[in-house]
């Protein structure tokens, strides 16, 4: 289970992106433009040498709950082998 309580914060998000794995699926969470967007896509690549039809992502608010309802649907796309 993904669980970024202590490593992530808004105050970070604002100025840059952050971007993890977990178990064969790596994420990004970034900022675009007021809403936080969380992308996954399948290991063994980074974001940009990832071709894109291989990635997907959802938006959800700016905020501090929007961050958790975003890592929250991270675990539910591991869950459901969506990368």
């Amino acid at each position: 289970m993904i669980d970024l309580h202590g490593q992530i914060s808004m105050g970070f998000l604002k100025k840059r992106g952050f971007t993890g794995s977990y178990k064969g699926m790596r994420y990004l969470l970034q900022k675009k433009g007021e809403s936080l967007e969380a992308v996954v896509w399948p290991e063994p690549f980074n974001f940009e040498t990832t071709e894109e039809e291989k990635k997907h992502g959802k938006e959800f608010p700016f905020h501090e709950e929007g961050l958790w309802e975003a890592v929250a649907w991270l675990n539910q796309e591991f869950e459901a082998g969506h990368f």
